[in-house]
């Protein structure tokens, strides 16, 4: 699952680390967050996690939540959302050529 990969937590982190160097897009829904990474940043098959031009929407799984749970939280913590917890994660990646643009979606759920 494209989800758990090593590549998406990469870019998790790169997102964490370097907030400066990304877009944060506003979303209306409260419980999602929406960033646009440069297409600099490397990411390890791009071509399978950021498909140009479609989304790729997985679940991630729990053994990815329990090895990420503080990751997952400083983005939790960027939503509006009135929830005080989460239960499952989906992340919708795609690449926006025009754009140069990594799109990752984190929706708590």
């Amino acid at each position: 699952m494209a989800s758990n990969s090593d590549s998406i937590y990469n870019v998790l982190t790169y997102i964490h680390r370097h907030p400066q160097q990304v877009r944060f897009i506003r979303q209306r829904n409260s419980n999602v967050i929406t960033i646009g990474v440069p297409d600099t940043v490397p990411v390890a098959n791009a071509d399978i996690y950021f498909p140009a031009g479609h989304l790729l929407v997985n679940r991630m799984d729990e053994d990815f939540l329990a090895k990420n749970g503080d990751l997952l939280n400083t983005f939790f913590d960027q939503t509006r959302t009135s929830k005080l917890d989460y239960r499952d994660v989906w992340i919708t990646t795609g690449y926006v050529p025009d754009e140069q643009t990594y799109l990752v979606e984190l929706s708590f759920e």
